[in-house]
């Protein structure tokens, strides 16, 4: 009871969120492709497609998506309502986090996804009455007054709760015991002025899913079986092919399954004796009407449209179709550019060897729209339907040539985006593990300098394959790669070598180096010894990445570690180097993410190492390696989840794409490539006026260029080192004032050239 007590103080409060800071640098790539629920208010319509929020403005057709990025506080919705009286839209994530999203902003209710007192958190149906909302839970009910912006109540029935609603000064609640009802004049929080409703005739009570009102009646619904209403438990309609109902603008939506391949039915009850059928060839997953005789539907892959009941008494479609351009999964697995696109796949498998599932789709954007190869191009040409592709490589020469690795269903290639070749046994090298023609388990794919391109494959004989740039194959046998359970990066040094990682199990996890020359010389290594001769023997060896001063480093399940001199590991130096940081309380010295599995690693333009984690976000690291200059993760980013998949970065842009288990994002960082001169150095935003919040950004500079900013007289305001070929300036001088209005002189000095003026800054203040 103490318990109880705790929990409902803890929900009486309300919390405003504080919006993250540089929210302009992000950017949020979600899908939009299944639409699933809908609601509206007079001017809108509020769409979840995929787990994702975008309104469609009934009076100009303009859509907004909404995202951490620039309203939300979470991920993957599972509920939306509408209320009203308050003219505010309840927001229920997966986690059972809240947001209240109005006309004045959004207020985030946190405490039900932040309580240790709670168990069963799921969120099952709302109800909304006057300002409140009623949520019922895996516990009980949970009251939202949707005007104070806050938890009022907690009902915990200690029962898994699937609705409720309130009719006639009663409380009515659907549970896994049956339907209870109590009297609003009552103590709620009080179970014992719970009862059992009084049916009149015998009733499958336990098997009652929802309680609802309509026509100034009380019904039940009994999945797959029927509805009804009253304490008599009259019938509806009965039938076995009843998924789900629900009332909206006074309408009873029943929909149904549909059979045999036949159309799908939903029936519109007036009242009790007038229904209107749709027979729709999409499958209707909400419906939502606000103004009579018209009703948005959320039609699964077919978006969100409108229709109306005309004079006749017929349906027909007010508004088509309406979709949002996105990536068509939230599961960006592995990212690989080409000059003027990059190409996302959803795919791979877990640090447990468990596979995703995921269609072997192929997400491409160019910077403006996205376009998808959907796995029914390569089973259209081959017969096969491809899953979880594990990497993907674009051809040096042609951006619109690429290479898949699936994990079972061997090696995809693609030109112009159709698939031109399938290799498996019978026209390449690969391995069959014996499983009738479906066991090619390929995974990292790299090309060389003379454009061959090498790859793992898993649990063979020979576990290296070439694909030779004149198209013949060849393989390359190691006996410490043979017949591993899991062959997974290959990395291409610059030295030459090849490197490849086994992930798992642990028995047999390690690091090969084939040598650049002799390919049947390697070397294998599962521990190291660190710099203060700590021995470091991991349980898992994660990724790889080849830095700009040709360190390689590998990623870890006890952090990240680096090897100054990779081409003498090969003769047994396995001497590597792990970042010691001080920390900031104690002075003492730690090492960085030790004991953090790291699960992706990226270098940018200005050598900083960007470190993905196993569900603690991204951190990046100095290019000296003495300085964390970000840590990025769910409370103080809009990065979607701390599971980091995959970290890109476009070297021409500085944007970094973080692959995430709920969605691609993006951060545009400082770091570019540096260029051969200053030929086309400029600064923006120019001129800076006050509402660009004080930023402003050089690019165009040859790498690290040391930087001085000066007024017209000569006198030094600031200087700085490109990180790569791009600084950044707040506009500020050493006092931390901003600087008056004026022009301002950009000065650039490479590491062996002369100093000279480089742009101009225009300052507004």
């Amino acid at each position: 009871m103490k318990r109880i007590s705790l929990f409902v103080l803890l929900l009486v409060f309300t919390f405003i969120p504080t919006f993250f800071a540089n929210n302009n640098l992000w950017k949020v790539y979600l899908s939009y492709y299944t639409t699933h629920l809908v609601e509206e208010s007079s001017t809108q319509v509020y769409v979840v497609a995929t787990g994702s929020l975008f309104s469609y403005n009934k009076e100009d057709q303009s859509i907004r998506q909404y995202d951490k990025s620039n309203y939300l506080n979470d991920t993957e919705i599972v509920s939306i309502r509408y209320n009203t009286h308050t003219q505010s839209l309840l927001i229920i994530y997966e986690n059972a986090n809240i947001d209240i999203l109005s006309d004045e902003g959004i207020i985030n209710i946190p405490y039900l996804k932040q309580s240790t007192a709670v168990r069963n958190k799921n969120i099952y149906s709302v109800f909304i009455y006057k300002e409140y909302a009623y949520v019922t839970t895996g516990f009980g009910i949970m009251v939202v007054n949707m005007k104070k912006k806050e938890i009022t109540e907690t009902y915990n029935l200690s029962l898994v709760t699937t609705s409720c609603c309130i009719f006639k000064e009663y409380i009515y609640a659907s549970t896994e015991q049956g339907v209870l009802f109590a009297s609003l004049n009552e103590n709620l929080l009080d179970k014992n002025n719970w009862n059992e409703y009084p049916f009149s005739t015998s009733t499958k009570n336990k098997e009652i899913s929802k309680v609802f009102l309509f026509k100034d009646k009380l019904f039940f619904f009994v999945e797959e079986t029927g509805i009804y209403y009253d304490a008599a438990f009259t019938p509806l309609l009965v039938e076995d092919n009843i998924e789900n109902v629900k009332v909206t603008n006074d309408k009873l939506v029943v929909f149904h399954n549909s059979k045999n391949s036949d159309p799908y039915k939903y029936s519109i009850y007036s009242d009790i004796n007038t229904k209107d059928i749709i027979v729709n060839s999409y499958k209707i997953q909400d419906i939502s009407s606000f103004k009579e005789d018209i009703y948005w539907l959320a039609e699964s892959e077919n978006g969100l449209r409108s229709i109306a009941k005309n004079h006749s008494g017929s349906f027909e479609i007010k508004t088509e179709a309406i979709g949002i351009n996105g990536p068509r999964f939230n599961s960006p697995y592995r990212i690989a550019f080409g000059k003027t696109k990059f190409y996302v796949i959803p795919g791979g498998k877990n640090a447990q060897d468990i596979r995703f599932e995921n269609p072997a789709t192929i997400m491409i954007y160019d910077y403006k729209e996205w376009s998808h190869i959907h796995r029914e191009t390569v089973s259209s040409v081959f017969g096969t339907n491809p899953r979880d592709y594990t990497s993907i490589v674009v051809d040096p020469t042609d951006e619109d040539h690429i290479y898949i690795s699936s994990f079972g269903d061997g090696l995809v290639e693609i030109k112009n985006s159709e698939a031109i070749n399938l290799f498996r046994g019978n026209n390449s090298t690969l391995e069959d593990i014996g499983t009738n023609n479906t066991g090619y388990y390929i995974d990292g794919l790299a090309f060389d300098k003379d454009e061959n391109l090498w790859m793992t494959n898993s649990e063979v004989t020979n576990g290296v394959k070439i694909l030779n740039k004149d198209g013949t194959w060849s393989s390359v046998y190691v006996e410490e790669l043979s017949e591993k359970y899991t062959l997974n990066d290959i990395l291409i040094t610059s030295g030459g070598y090849k490197w490849i990682n086994i992930p798992r199990p642990s028995d047999q996890t390690g690091i090969a180096i084939i040598d650049k020359t002799d390919h049947t010389t390697s070397f294998f290594f599962s521990s190291m010894t660190d710099q203060d001769g700590k021995f470091l023997s991991p349980s898992a060896f994660t990724c790889m990445a080849e830095d700009k001063n040709n360190n390689v480093w590998i990623g870890t399940s006890n952090g990240p570690a680096y090897f100054s001199q990779p081409d003498r590991v090969i003769h047994d130096e396995t001497s590597c180097y792990r970042i010691k940081l001080t920390d900031e309380n104690t002075n003492e010295l730690y090492y960085f993410l030790d004991n953090q599995r790291v699960t992706c690693i990226a270098v940018d333009p200005g050598n900083r190492k960007w470190f993905g984690t196993d569900n603690n976000g991204v951190y990046v690291l100095s290019e000296d390696n003495e300085e964390v200059i970000y840590q990025f993760n769910t409370t103080n980013s809009p990065l979607l989840s701390d599971m980091i998949y995959t970290i890109a970065i476009n070297e021409e842009t500085g944007e970094v794409f973080i692959g995430t288990d709920k969605g691609l994002v993006s951060y545009q960082a400082e770091a570019i490539a540096g260029k051969e001169d200053y030929s086309n150095v400029y600064a923006f935003p120019n001129p800076v006026r006050p509402e660009f919040d004080d930023r402003v950004t050089i690019t165009g500079l040859m790498d690290h260029t040391n930087v001085k900013i000066t007024d017209l007289n000569g006198n030094l305001i600031y200087q700085t080192k490109s990180v790569g070929g791009q600084a950044s300036w707040n506009c500020r001088n050493k006092s931390g004032q901003r600087v008056a209005t004026g022009i301002y002189l950009v000065f650039g000095k490479s590491e062996n050239g002369p100093e000279s003026v480089v742009t101009k800054i225009a300052i507004i203040k």
